[in-house]
């Protein structure tokens, strides 16, 4: 005998689209994570951009704090950012403040989030003396 219940395979999650801006996929393209304090907390992907956010793939096991800065590696910008939700690997923040050059921000920290061997550490004398070496940080992530 059919029963009009429907069982929880049944129903149907309907997505509530709440972009301000539309969308657009990205090719994807690597970035890193910072929090307010200028430390590194992960390296991330980005595959969705729009005017007022992005969607990121970032490492399921890293807790991320509620505000971040994102470092966008193709082009070479900062942004500071809310992370709206999460789900598993994905994450969607909305900037807080639109993406800018790093050229902009005088941290070294910061700056230094555009090379390869980028260093976030608490040792800024360290940092320094790495830096003005050869004028590319050396140093590994702390």
């Amino acid at each position: 005998m059919a029963t009009n219940q429907a069982g929880p395979m049944d129903i149907k999650h309907r997505f509530k689209e709440e972009r301000h801006h539309p969308r657009r996929r990205a090719r994807l393209r690597g970035g890193k994570l910072a929090d307010l304090k200028d430390k590194f907390l992960t390296d991330c992907t980005l595959f969705d951009v729009s005017e007022g956010g992005v969607g990121l793939l970032v490492p399921e096991d890293v807790i991320l704090p509620l505000e971040v800065l994102l470092y966008d590696d193709r082009d070479k910008t900062l942004a500071l950012a809310r992370i709206c939700w999460r789900n598993g690997k994905q994450i969607g923040i909305a900037y807080e403040v639109p993406p800018a050059s790093v050229t902009l921000f005088k941290a070294q920290k910061l700056q230094a989030l555009q090379f390869s061997r980028y260093a976030v550490s608490d040792d800024e004398a360290k940092f320094n003396e790495d830096t003005q070496a050869d004028g590319n940080p050396q140093k590994t992530i702390a």
